[in-house]
């Protein structure tokens, strides 16, 4: 597993993105408005480039119908592509407008002020 300290909270404007690269990995770690951080894979399939730490935090409500046939609502912070502007769910890296596309989350971490990722195994959905 490697760990990699990042940069410090303040660094990433909130509701704002950086991009880290980690054993030539690119990697997005993303800072919400209250503070909760993510981390996914920097490159966007759509546009074949690392753009995402480029990207605007949007949030969504998603209803999905379980099998009593009850509908769950649940609240989706997701990472709009700069480029042709697809949604891609922070928590869990699935593309919000296309099913068969997922990303890779990793662990993000704060320590004190330090924000550190893990890249030990992608983080499974």
């Amino acid at each position: 597993m490697t760990t990699q300290l990042i940069c410090k909270l303040n660094d990433i404007i909130p509701e704002g993105g950086v991009c880290a690269l980690i054993e030539g990995k690119q990697v997005a770690v993303f800072r919400t408005k209250d503070d909760q951080l993510f981390a996914i894979d920097n490159f966007d399939p759509f546009s074949n480039a690392n753009v995402l730490s480029r990207g605007l935090i949007g949030g969504t409500h998603i209803k999905t119908e379980l099998q009593d046939g009850s509908v769950k609502e649940q609240e989706v912070i997701y990472i709009a592509s700069p480029i042709y502007k697809q949604r891609f769910d922070l928590a869990t890296g699935h593309c919000l407008d296309d099913d068969t596309v997922k990303l890779d989350c990793y662990d993000v971490n704060l320590e004190g002020d330090k924000v550190i990722v893990s890249l030990k195994d992608a983080i499974a959905a």
